[in-house]
């Protein structure tokens, strides 16, 4: 048992009293920061404008470390998932300054031994849904990108209006409702300090997938936008600022990039090739020019120990191994047919309860013992909708991970029904569908070599309760 005997102090001991371990480590740090210059008080200072705060307090959190986060001791050790959300947005001299044109929401899984799974899930601009605030009640309806800037403009759960953190309040509120999740934090970005931010680090090298053509490129100057056309080729090439702009984006490209998945799966390169070129060794000596670009155009009720934390909690995570979301009118949305049929641009959910929505986005970490199991997913059709439930379907799960195989449609069933056909290897992999879809799995022999369809593995046989669910208001305003 330890001594609870005090230590009695020694009169040959000259350090004040006041001088506590903790107040000379700020102190050393503090002579480390005059000793290194420029370049420190640099960081420290672009710091200090990115989190609205004062270089003093930047150093008591970086001594202070990530323990002044509670990331660690209440999500990390609970293995509760961390949401958060990206908004941006357009900012002085766009008309329209602070609708989100681009969002997504970074969502980090904590596990217990190794290093977390992250998803990066995008939502398209121009989903039309209810605008719910902080207290979970409707306020508005519109495009969701709508709901920062009502935020912003009118302040929101107590924060005023032009105050940093009411446009992410309101937003956050309004992709809890849709999604089923929470939004632990939030970080808004115009896009100037976009620009800026990909300049700071001597711009990005992307990929270009498909060479696209967008002749209705907003150009926005001076609260106008008037369209111009630009182009890229397919290949590697280094873009700049304004031209990372562009790619990410363009919404009405050729060659299939006029889509909001393209959109969506253009803005996620962006923002990986963002992070490789941060990181790299070339990228920290930019860092200083970095945060000075975000500065004031940041907006985040993220604290530095929070991000502190995160950071430490991503930084083993390969690139390769994070998920890439989407929601589009490929899988739970789906175009409104302007001009004919509604008065803009619209897309809406296929069931207006957006329960499907949420099952989905709830679901996306796919645990590991039935995702490693790595069956071929077979996907049959029996709605009897002929909607193509089975393409879709096998794409939604496709996100996730799963190999899956789209089998087209089959005689009609009303019941949703999930085979285990793999002869014991898959049974992980079937209990995670059946629980999907709220059904029992049902066990069979393998199929003999030869037969039509998967050769082993899960069978999903949607049936017609679970198209009637996921069409449940399909009509524009109905």
């Amino acid at each position: 048992m330890a001594s609870r005997t005090r230590s009695r102090r020694s009169r040959y001991n000259f350090r004040p009293r006041w001088m506590t371990t903790r107040r000379m480590v700020i102190a050393a740090s503090l002579v480390v920061v005059l000793l290194v210059g420029g370049f420190s008080y640099q960081v420290l200072d672009g710091l200090a404008h990115a989190f609205h705060t004062n270089v003093p307090s930047v150093i008591a959190s970086l001594v202070r470390g990530k323990s002044g986060s509670t990331i660690e001791t209440k999500q990390v050790a609970n293995e509760q998932r961390i949401n958060i959300a990206l908004y941006g947005y357009g900012g002085a001299g766009h008309d329209g300054k602070y609708l989100s044109d681009s969002i997504m929401i970074v969502s980090i899984q904590p596990h217990p031994t190794g290093p977390p799974s992250v998803a990066e899930i995008s939502i398209p601009r121009d989903w039309y849904v209810p605008i719910v605030n902080a207290a979970g009640k409707k306020v508005d309806e519109g495009r969701i990108n709508q709901a920062y800037s009502d935020g912003m403009l009118y302040g929101e759960g107590g924060v005023p209006a032009g105050h940093t953190e009411a446009g992410g309040v309101m937003a956050d509120a309004a992709l809890s409702n849709l999604l089923g999740i929470p939004i632990d934090y939030f970080v808004g970005l115009d896009f100037t300090a976009f620009q800026q931010a990909v300049n700071a680090v001597g711009g990005v090298d992307i990929d270009v997938p498909v060479g696209f053509t967008d002749d209705q490129y907003p150009a926005c100057a001076a609260d106008t936008c008037p369209y111009e056309t630009i182009h890229f080729n397919a290949g590697e090439q280094h873009m700049n600022g304004a031209v990372a702009l562009e790619y990410a984006r363009s919404r009405h490209g050729n060659n299939g990039q006029g889509s909001d998945f393209a959109r969506s799966a253009r803005q996620q390169q962006i923002v990986d090739a963002l992070k490789q070129q941060v990181l790299s060794i070339g990228g920290i000596g930019d860092l200083p020019s970095l945060l000075q670009a975000l500065g004031n155009n940041v907006d985040t009720n993220m604290t530095i120990d929070d991000a502190e934390a995160i950071y430490d909690l991503v930084e083993g995570v390969s690139s390769a191994s994070i998920l890439h979301v989407s929601l589009d009118d490929s899988n739970f949305l789906y175009e409104c047919g302007y001009p004919a049929n509604c008065g803009a641009d619209y897309l809406f959910a296929h069931n207006r309860g957006y329960a499907p929505i949420a099952q989905f986005i709830q679901s996306v970490f796919v645990p590991s013992a039935a995702l490693g199991e790595d069956p071929t997913v077979g996907i049959e059709d029996g709605s009897g909708t002929g909607d193509g439930a089975s393409t879709r379907w096998a794409g939604i799960f496709a996100q996730l991970g799963w190999t899956t195989q789209d089998l087209g449609p089959v005689p009609t069933r009303p019941v949703t029904e999930v085979v285990d056909q793999s002869g014991g290897k898959d049974t992980a992999a079937a209990e995670w569908f059946a629980a999907y879809f709220g059904v029992s799995v049902t066990t069979v022999p393998p199929p003999s070599p030869g037969t039509t369809g998967t050769a082993d593995g899960v069978l999903v046989l949607l049936g017609q309760d679970e198209e009637s669910n996921f069409n449940h208001d399909p009509g524009y305003g109905s």
